[in-house]
């Protein structure tokens, strides 16, 4: 396969000085010190993809806008659409690339490794039919594996390298490594034990990761991880301050630059949850070590054992008329809560110009985008009014105090619910 060679730099991905109102452009801030230029919004693709399920083709339609619009940050994975999520990402930036709107060093591709579904299922159980499975397997039932050994990651950087036709991948994370420690945990392996092995673990593939970076097939790597930052009682928690330890102990100039996290305005532990005595909570501690901050799940947060949608219900009259009993009811539910997290948050923020007419989801995107040590807020945009509305958020006033805003919204939100 001819692959397209290149990858993001700095030079070529610095905000431009006349973008003609291109804000996606204009706002643009390193993905970690030294690294390429991004902007504050990515574009992220767990839901896209060929076939209805996927939206498609709105969702390549709505990619396509993006990318001609400034957004220069695709974030995707493995196993999003089972590779069809790469598939589709590949086929745009060809086409881009090709009709001269875009070059390989303008945009930043990040991937990630860890799960085994879908086909990848069916290539493990085939490795195991013949005698040469992928080591150290973490299982959850038929359908959901995992997997960071070095060997299931030189396998999949290739696939994922294949789908998207680019020889060097911008970033490629470790997804969710703390599936080996919930393994661990429904083995009832001593939690010592388990933090420990785990982390041998992460170092052999860090290693592995360095490797490719060597070989030109990554530029960087890091992990994303729903329980970066956790408590220290969680026996699944992940912490980044071993993580950089381990990192520096393999080399003072390794490659670790990035780590990927859940955050909103009800999961808020990365950002005010002080870490491993550092005096840092994850956040500040990766903005001290030069590591970037990309957040994901800006809008689902996981609250009180269920989920809370932190935008506005967005159905056609035409779809409402359609819905039964239980659907009208989630739906009148889920837009007087809109409403209601919508006005406290316009109340914190009732003094700045330019935030009175904020609808809820631009807030949430204008709160998180802009506290300080962020690099990038992953925004699932798999249709064109979504994109706009990102544009529309970022029209908008900085937010210089946007850590206190924040905490001032989920102390209200923790007295109000």
């Amino acid at each position: 396969m001819d692959f397209i060679s290149g990858y993001a730099v700095p030079e070529s991905t610095k905000p431009a000085q006349n973008s003609l109102g291109r804000i996606f452009e204009s706002r643009r801030r390193e993905l970690f010190p030294g690294g390429p230029y991004v902007t504050p919004v990515g574009f992220g693709s767990y839901r896209i993809g060929y076939g209805k399920v996927y939206n498609y083709p709105e969702c390549e339609n709505a990619l396509q806008l993006s990318l001609e619009q400034g957004l220069n940050i695709i974030d995707t994975s493995t196993n999003y659409g089972f590779g069809q999520s790469e598939l589709l990402i590949g086929k745009m930036l060809k086409k881009l690339f090709a009709e001269k709107k875009l070059a390989r060093e303008n945009v930043v591709v990040v991937s990630k490794v860890g799960y085994i579904q879908g086909p990848n299922i069916e290539i493990a159980k085939v490795r195991e039919k013949n005698g040469q499975p992928f080591p150290e397997v973490s299982q959850f039932g038929e359908e959901t594996w995992h997997c960071i050994h070095p060997d299931f990651i030189f396998d999949q950087v290739e696939r994922s390298r294949s789908r998207l036709g680019l020889e060097t991948l911008d970033v490629y994370l470790l997804h969710n490594p703390e599936y080996m420690l919930k393994r661990f945990e429904l083995d009832k392996l001593d939690e010592q034990a388990a933090q420990s092995l785990f982390y041998e673990r992460i170092k052999q593939s860090f290693l592995a990761l360095e490797q490719l970076v060597q070989e030109n097939k990554i530029r960087a790597y890091g992990v994303s991880s729903n329980n970066l930052g956790a408590p220290e009682e969680e026996y699944a928690r992940v912490s980044i301050v071993t993580l950089t330890e381990i990192a520096n102990s393999i080399s003072p100039n390794h490659h670790f630059k990035i780590v990927q996290m859940p955050f909103n305005w009800l999961e808020v532990s990365p950002l005010f949850y002080e870490i491993n005595n550092t005096g840092h909570s994850t956040i500040s501690y990766a903005q001290e070590n030069k590591i970037g901050v990309m957040l994901n799940r800006p809008f689902n947060s996981m609250f009180n054992n269920g989920l809370v949608r932190l935008t506005r219900p967005q159905f056609s009259t035409e779809e409402i008329k359609n819905f039964d009993e239980a659907m009208k009811k989630g739906y009148e539910n889920w837009l007087n809560l809109s409403a209601d997290l919508e006005k406290i948050a316009q109340k914190q923020l009732e003094l700045l110009p330019g935030y009175q007419d904020a609808p809820l989801s631009q807030l949430v995107l204008s709160t998180l985008m802009w506290i300080s040590g962020v690099s990038c807020v992953l925004c699932g945009m798999r249709q064109t009014n979504y994109v706009h509305d990102v544009q529309k958020a970022l029209e908008r006033p900085a937010l210089p105090h946007a850590k206190v805003y924040l905490k001032n919204i989920y102390e209200n939100l923790e007295f109000h619910y």
